[in-house]
């Protein structure tokens, strides 16, 4: 998705999101809405980077390996605005909501957020000059975890149920990392069999998503 349409789409769901949260705005759900909007941002400063060669876009964002993707994010991302409601008008299971529990989830996304940055900032250098190589990508945040984006992609969403205690968002967390799942194990079928015996002995001491 282009990075200024996908900027003002956030922008629109943050409108939106926030006349759901009003009046229950706090600073849960702004800081959760804020660690969104700047982790969107940032997919869009990095999609500039790998907008050319159209090779390079569609191996760095799987679209041959995964034409799912998309449409089930855009799905996920759509039914938030149901946890967003829960939390200021409806409270399915109250017992799920409490400040201790808020700031362990917001403590998360947070940490999921600056381990994306920091994934974010070694793609856009090293992804390109290991791509015109055909090189295996083993250093920085790969060394010990195959699926780094993945894995902070996944605890910003594990966050969600906790920031609001929403029997919704706990839903939409399960999706989440049933998706995230299933296009790591698509991404390590494809990597298995370009790479061969050098994947594989990677693979052997590298964490992946359980």
């Amino acid at each position: 998705m282009d990075g200024r349409r996908l900027i003002g789409l956030v922008v629109l769901f943050d409108v939106i999101a926030l006349s759901i949260l009003y009046p229950h705005i706090d600073i849960f759900s702004c800081g959760y809405l804020v660690l969104s909007t700047a982790l969107s941002i940032l997919a869009a400063v990095v999609s500039r980077y790998f907008q050319s060669p159209d090779e390079i876009q569609r191996l760095f964002y799987s679209k041959d390996i995964d034409r799912t993707w998309d449409r089930c994010v855009v799905v996920l991302g759509l039914a938030e605005l149901g946890v967003f409601f829960e939390y200021s008008h409806w409270r399915a299971i109250p017992g799920l909501l409490g400040t201790s529990v808020q700031v362990v989830g917001l403590s998360l996304n947070i940490a999921g957020a600056i381990w994306l940055v920091w994934v974010d900032s070694y793609l856009v250098r090293e992804f390109p000059s290991h791509f015109q190589r055909g090189a295996l990508m083993t250093s920085g945040p790969y060394r010990h975890v195959r699926h780094p984006l993945y894995i902070g992609l996944l605890a910003t969403r594990l966050s969600l149920p906790l920031i609001f205690g929403s029997a919704i968002g706990c839903v939409l967390a399960i999706a989440w990392y049933l998706l995230i799942r299933r296009r790591a194990r698509l991404e390590e079928r494809y990597l298995s069999g370009r790479f061969g015996a050098v994947y594989s002995q990677y693979a052997a001491h590298a964490l992946g998503i359980p």
